[in-house]
Protein backbone atom coordinates (compact mmCIF):
# COMPACT_ATOMS: atom_id res chain seq x y z
CA UNK A 1 0.00 0.00 0.00
CA UNK A 2 0.85 3.82 0.05
CA UNK A 3 4.64 4.01 1.74
CA UNK A 4 5.73 6.85 4.40
CA UNK A 5 6.10 9.50 2.37
CA UNK A 6 2.93 9.28 0.92
CA UNK A 7 -0.27 11.92 1.72
CA UNK A 8 -3.63 10.73 1.84
CA UNK A 9 -6.90 12.73 0.38
CA UNK A 10 -10.62 12.22 0.86
CA UNK A 11 -12.92 12.65 -1.39
CA UNK A 12 -14.19 15.74 0.28
CA UNK A 13 -10.52 16.96 -0.51
CA UNK A 14 -11.01 16.62 -3.49
CA UNK A 15 -14.45 18.13 -3.57
CA UNK A 16 -13.22 21.20 -1.80
CA UNK A 17 -10.27 21.44 -4.28
CA UNK A 18 -12.38 21.73 -7.59
CA UNK A 19 -14.98 23.98 -5.81
CA UNK A 20 -12.30 26.23 -4.91
CA UNK A 21 -10.55 25.62 -8.56
CA UNK A 22 -14.04 26.75 -9.57
CA UNK A 23 -14.13 30.32 -7.38
CA UNK A 24 -10.86 31.38 -8.39
CA UNK A 25 -11.46 30.68 -12.10
CA UNK A 26 -9.21 27.81 -12.88
CA UNK A 27 -10.30 24.90 -15.26
CA UNK A 28 -11.68 21.37 -12.70
CA UNK A 29 -10.75 18.77 -15.33
CA UNK A 30 -10.02 15.26 -14.18
CA UNK A 31 -9.03 12.61 -15.96
CA UNK A 32 -9.55 9.38 -14.15
CA UNK A 33 -7.72 5.80 -14.78
CA UNK A 34 -7.98 2.23 -14.44
CA UNK A 35 -8.43 -1.50 -15.39
CA UNK A 36 -12.27 -1.98 -16.31
CA UNK A 37 -14.31 -3.13 -12.90
CA UNK A 38 -11.99 -1.50 -10.66
CA UNK A 39 -14.34 1.23 -9.77
CA UNK A 40 -13.36 4.36 -12.26
CA UNK A 41 -17.67 5.26 -11.86
CA UNK A 42 -17.53 4.57 -8.64
CA UNK A 43 -15.09 6.63 -7.65
CA UNK A 44 -16.56 9.41 -9.75
CA UNK A 45 -20.19 8.84 -8.69
CA UNK A 46 -19.16 9.33 -4.96
CA UNK A 47 -16.92 12.56 -5.99
CA UNK A 48 -20.02 14.47 -7.97
CA UNK A 49 -22.50 13.11 -5.28
CA UNK A 50 -20.88 15.44 -2.46
CA UNK A 51 -21.80 18.63 -5.17
CA UNK A 52 -25.21 20.41 -3.78
CA UNK A 53 -27.16 20.11 -7.20
CA UNK A 54 -25.24 17.37 -9.39
CA UNK A 55 -28.16 15.62 -11.38
CA UNK A 56 -27.53 12.26 -12.08
CA UNK A 57 -29.87 12.30 -15.22
CA UNK A 58 -28.75 15.38 -16.63
CA UNK A 59 -24.93 15.62 -16.09
CA UNK A 60 -24.06 11.59 -15.89
CA UNK A 61 -23.34 11.34 -20.06
CA UNK A 62 -22.00 8.93 -22.66
CA UNK A 63 -21.71 10.16 -25.86
CA UNK A 64 -19.23 13.55 -27.18
CA UNK A 65 -22.43 15.39 -28.03
CA UNK A 66 -23.80 15.49 -24.57
CA UNK A 67 -20.46 16.43 -23.44
CA UNK A 68 -20.28 19.16 -25.73
CA UNK A 69 -23.94 20.27 -24.81
CA UNK A 70 -23.26 20.85 -21.28
CA UNK A 71 -19.68 22.11 -21.16
CA UNK A 72 -20.88 24.88 -23.87
CA UNK A 73 -24.85 25.89 -22.20
CA UNK A 74 -24.40 25.43 -18.56
CA UNK A 75 -22.65 27.50 -15.88
CA UNK A 76 -20.38 26.66 -12.77
CA UNK A 77 -21.73 22.97 -12.98
CA UNK A 78 -21.08 19.44 -13.90
CA UNK A 79 -20.18 17.11 -16.60
CA UNK A 80 -19.67 13.18 -15.36
CA UNK A 81 -18.44 11.74 -18.99
CA UNK A 82 -18.70 8.31 -17.77
CA UNK A 83 -17.01 6.64 -20.72
CA UNK A 84 -14.36 9.21 -22.44
CA UNK A 85 -13.69 6.75 -24.83
CA UNK A 86 -16.62 7.87 -26.56
CA UNK A 87 -15.56 11.39 -26.39
CA UNK A 88 -12.04 12.26 -26.24
CA UNK A 89 -10.23 9.15 -27.59
CA UNK A 90 -6.63 10.00 -29.57
CA UNK A 91 -7.19 7.60 -31.95
CA UNK A 92 -10.40 9.92 -33.43
CA UNK A 93 -8.21 13.19 -33.59
CA UNK A 94 -8.85 13.98 -36.92
CA UNK A 95 -12.91 14.05 -36.59
CA UNK A 96 -14.82 17.05 -36.32
CA UNK A 97 -16.38 16.35 -33.28
CA UNK A 98 -12.88 15.26 -31.63
CA UNK A 99 -11.63 18.91 -32.72
CA UNK A 100 -15.35 20.68 -31.36
CA UNK A 101 -14.77 18.78 -27.75
CA UNK A 102 -11.07 20.41 -27.38
CA UNK A 103 -12.51 23.75 -29.09
CA UNK A 104 -15.10 24.18 -26.46
CA UNK A 105 -13.10 22.38 -23.29
CA UNK A 106 -11.14 25.58 -24.63
CA UNK A 107 -13.23 28.27 -25.47
CA UNK A 108 -16.18 27.68 -22.47
CA UNK A 109 -13.11 27.17 -19.80
CA UNK A 110 -14.87 30.85 -18.68
CA UNK A 111 -18.44 28.18 -17.92
CA UNK A 112 -16.44 26.79 -14.88
CA UNK A 113 -17.76 23.43 -14.97
CA UNK A 114 -16.37 20.77 -12.80
CA UNK A 115 -15.79 17.77 -15.77
CA UNK A 116 -14.37 14.33 -15.01
CA UNK A 117 -13.59 11.94 -17.85
CA UNK A 118 -13.19 7.81 -17.15
CA UNK A 119 -11.20 6.40 -19.19
CA UNK A 120 -9.31 2.66 -19.12
CA UNK A 121 -5.90 4.39 -20.45
CA UNK A 122 -5.20 7.97 -19.49
CA UNK A 123 -3.09 8.07 -22.35
CA UNK A 124 -5.87 7.13 -24.87
CA UNK A 125 -7.00 10.48 -24.27
CA UNK A 126 -6.38 12.98 -27.37
CA UNK A 127 -2.89 14.80 -26.24
CA UNK A 128 -4.75 18.79 -26.74
CA UNK A 129 -7.33 17.51 -24.38
CA UNK A 130 -5.08 15.62 -22.00
CA UNK A 131 -3.10 18.94 -21.17
CA UNK A 132 -6.52 20.35 -20.56
CA UNK A 133 -6.97 17.78 -17.45
CA UNK A 134 -5.21 19.33 -14.12
CA UNK A 135 -5.59 16.36 -11.79
CA UNK A 136 -4.97 12.65 -13.32
CA UNK A 137 -5.95 9.94 -10.88
CA UNK A 138 -5.64 6.17 -11.47
CA UNK A 139 -7.69 3.25 -9.84
CA UNK A 140 -4.79 0.49 -9.00
CA UNK A 141 -7.60 -1.41 -7.45
CA UNK A 142 -10.76 -1.47 -6.15
CA UNK A 143 -11.14 1.39 -2.81
CA UNK A 144 -7.44 2.62 -3.74
CA UNK A 145 -5.70 4.62 -6.41
CA UNK A 146 -2.84 7.26 -6.78
CA UNK A 147 -3.59 10.98 -7.31
CA UNK A 148 -1.27 13.22 -9.88
CA UNK A 149 -1.29 16.45 -10.99
CA UNK A 150 0.91 18.07 -13.55
CA UNK A 151 4.43 19.69 -12.98
CA UNK A 152 4.10 23.61 -12.87
CA UNK A 153 6.35 26.57 -13.78
CA UNK A 154 7.88 24.46 -16.70
CA UNK A 155 9.61 27.00 -19.16
CA UNK A 156 11.10 24.34 -21.30
CA UNK A 157 9.36 21.16 -21.27
CA UNK A 158 6.46 21.06 -22.83
CA UNK A 159 4.84 17.56 -21.69
CA UNK A 160 3.84 18.71 -17.89
CA UNK A 161 3.02 14.77 -17.26
CA UNK A 162 6.55 14.38 -17.25
CA UNK A 163 5.38 10.98 -19.36
CA UNK A 164 9.26 9.51 -20.83
CA UNK A 165 10.86 10.42 -17.24
CA UNK A 166 7.84 8.56 -15.39
CA UNK A 167 7.89 5.86 -17.81
CA UNK A 168 11.22 4.50 -17.33
CA UNK A 169 10.59 4.65 -13.64
CA UNK A 170 7.50 2.74 -14.51
CA UNK A 171 9.82 -0.12 -16.94
CA UNK A 172 12.18 -0.80 -14.42
CA UNK A 173 9.29 -1.25 -11.99
CA UNK A 174 7.19 -3.57 -13.99
CA UNK A 175 10.85 -5.97 -14.26
CA UNK A 176 10.88 -6.08 -10.95
CA UNK A 177 7.25 -7.08 -10.38
CA UNK A 178 8.28 -10.14 -12.88
CA UNK A 179 11.15 -11.43 -10.36
CA UNK A 180 8.51 -10.99 -7.77
CA UNK A 181 5.05 -10.77 -7.80
CA UNK A 182 4.29 -9.02 -4.08
CA UNK A 183 6.58 -6.03 -5.33
CA UNK A 184 4.59 -2.85 -5.09
CA UNK A 185 5.00 0.34 -7.08
CA UNK A 186 6.25 3.15 -5.43
CA UNK A 187 4.27 5.55 -7.00
CA UNK A 188 5.46 8.39 -4.47
CA UNK A 189 8.85 8.37 -6.71
CA UNK A 190 7.06 9.39 -9.34
CA UNK A 191 7.36 13.52 -10.46
CA UNK A 192 3.59 14.60 -10.97
CA UNK A 193 2.89 11.91 -7.51
CA UNK A 194 0.43 14.40 -5.20
CA UNK A 195 -1.11 11.17 -3.29
CA UNK A 196 -3.23 8.53 -2.75
CA UNK A 197 -6.84 7.91 -1.88
CA UNK A 198 -8.80 5.58 -0.24
CA UNK A 199 -12.87 5.30 -0.90
CA UNK A 200 -15.65 3.16 -0.15
CA UNK A 201 -17.86 1.28 -2.84
CA UNK A 202 -21.49 3.27 -3.52
CA UNK A 203 -24.42 1.61 -1.93
CA UNK A 204 -26.73 -0.36 -3.41
CA UNK A 205 -29.22 2.31 -3.79
CA UNK A 206 -26.79 4.36 -5.59
CA UNK A 207 -25.66 1.64 -8.07
CA UNK A 208 -29.14 0.87 -9.07
CA UNK A 209 -29.76 4.09 -10.19
CA UNK A 210 -26.18 4.69 -11.98
CA UNK A 211 -26.97 1.77 -14.03
CA UNK A 212 -30.78 2.64 -14.77
CA UNK A 213 -29.26 6.07 -16.33
CA UNK A 214 -26.42 3.88 -17.84
CA UNK A 215 -28.40 1.55 -19.40
CA UNK A 216 -30.79 3.93 -20.49
CA UNK A 217 -28.39 6.86 -22.12
CA UNK A 218 -26.38 4.09 -23.86
CA UNK A 219 -29.27 2.34 -25.41
CA UNK A 220 -29.98 5.85 -27.26
CA UNK A 221 -26.76 6.71 -27.77
CA UNK A 222 -26.74 3.36 -30.61
CA UNK A 223 -29.76 3.77 -31.76
CA UNK A 224 -30.73 4.06 -34.91
CA UNK A 225 -32.49 7.43 -36.68
CA UNK A 226 -36.12 5.40 -37.37
CA UNK A 227 -35.40 4.05 -33.74
CA UNK A 228 -34.93 8.05 -32.26
CA UNK A 229 -37.84 8.98 -34.35
CA UNK A 230 -39.84 6.20 -33.13
CA UNK A 231 -38.69 6.79 -29.41
CA UNK A 232 -39.30 10.36 -29.61
CA UNK A 233 -43.11 9.89 -30.99
CA UNK A 234 -44.05 7.30 -28.13
CA UNK A 235 -42.34 9.63 -25.89
CA UNK A 236 -44.65 12.88 -27.30
CA UNK A 237 -47.73 10.30 -27.23
CA UNK A 238 -47.20 9.38 -23.62
CA UNK A 239 -46.62 12.90 -22.41
CA UNK A 240 -49.78 13.92 -23.83
CA UNK A 241 -51.88 10.90 -22.65
CA UNK A 242 -50.84 11.74 -18.93
CA UNK A 243 -51.87 14.88 -19.05
CA UNK A 244 -55.03 13.92 -20.36
CA UNK A 245 -55.98 11.22 -17.99
CA UNK A 246 -54.86 13.64 -15.29
CA UNK A 247 -56.84 15.92 -16.75
CA UNK A 248 -54.63 18.64 -17.44
CA UNK A 249 -55.39 19.44 -21.01
CA UNK A 250 -58.10 21.51 -22.86
CA UNK A 251 -58.77 20.88 -26.36
CA UNK A 252 -57.24 24.39 -27.17
CA UNK A 253 -54.13 23.63 -25.32
CA UNK A 254 -54.00 20.08 -27.29
CA UNK A 255 -54.37 21.96 -30.42
CA UNK A 256 -51.49 24.43 -29.67
CA UNK A 257 -48.93 20.98 -28.65
CA UNK A 258 -49.91 19.66 -32.40
CA UNK A 259 -48.73 22.94 -33.79
CA UNK A 260 -45.95 23.55 -31.68
CA UNK A 261 -44.43 19.80 -32.87
CA UNK A 262 -46.04 19.75 -36.29
CA UNK A 263 -48.61 17.44 -35.70
CA UNK A 264 -52.15 17.30 -37.10
CA UNK A 265 -54.69 17.65 -34.43
CA UNK A 266 -56.81 15.21 -35.97
CA UNK A 267 -54.21 12.37 -36.03
CA UNK A 268 -53.06 12.70 -32.26
CA UNK A 269 -56.95 12.94 -31.24
CA UNK A 270 -57.04 9.43 -33.26
CA UNK A 271 -54.41 7.85 -31.52
CA UNK A 272 -55.45 9.09 -28.14
CA UNK A 273 -58.43 8.00 -28.43
CA UNK A 274 -56.93 4.41 -29.61
CA UNK A 275 -54.88 4.62 -26.32
CA UNK A 276 -57.90 5.12 -24.26
CA UNK A 277 -59.55 1.86 -25.93
CA UNK A 278 -56.52 -0.04 -25.76
CA UNK A 279 -55.85 0.79 -21.83
CA UNK A 280 -59.92 -0.58 -21.43
CA UNK A 281 -61.26 2.81 -20.60
CA UNK A 282 -64.73 4.11 -21.38
CA UNK A 283 -63.90 7.31 -21.50
CA UNK A 284 -63.29 9.17 -23.98
CA UNK A 285 -60.81 11.78 -25.30
CA UNK A 286 -63.88 14.77 -25.46
CA UNK A 287 -64.96 13.53 -21.65
CA UNK A 288 -61.53 13.67 -20.66
CA UNK A 289 -60.43 17.10 -21.99
CA UNK A 290 -61.20 20.34 -19.65
CA UNK A 291 -62.48 23.43 -20.48
CA UNK A 292 -60.32 26.59 -20.85
CA UNK A 293 -60.51 28.22 -17.56
CA UNK A 294 -59.71 24.90 -15.83
CA UNK A 295 -56.67 24.50 -18.59
CA UNK A 296 -55.24 27.76 -17.41
CA UNK A 297 -54.89 26.76 -13.73
CA UNK A 298 -52.65 23.66 -14.76
CA UNK A 299 -50.96 25.87 -17.12
CA UNK A 300 -47.76 25.43 -15.03
CA UNK A 301 -48.15 21.62 -15.23
CA UNK A 302 -48.57 21.38 -19.03
CA UNK A 303 -45.59 23.68 -19.13
CA UNK A 304 -43.59 21.15 -17.06
CA UNK A 305 -44.40 17.86 -18.67
CA UNK A 306 -43.89 18.54 -22.12
CA UNK A 307 -40.75 18.97 -23.13
CA UNK A 308 -39.48 20.12 -26.22
CA UNK A 309 -39.98 17.85 -29.13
Amino acid sequence: MAGKSSVCWSIKEIRDLLLQRQKNEFDANIGVSGKRGNGKSSFLLKLFLRFKGFNEWKQQVYSREDVIDLLKNQKLKFCFDDEGINSGYKRDFQQTGQKDLIKIVTAYRDNFNIYATAIPFFYSLDKDLRELIFMHVHIIERGWAVIFLPLEDTIHQQDPWDTKNNAKLEEKWQKKKQENPDFRFPYHKLSTFAGYIFFNDITEKQRILYKEIKNFKRSEKFKTEKEKLESKEKSFHDHVFSLLMQKKISKEGLIQICLANNKKFTTISAQLNTMLKNTGSKETLSGLLVDSVEAEEVKGEINKLIPEF
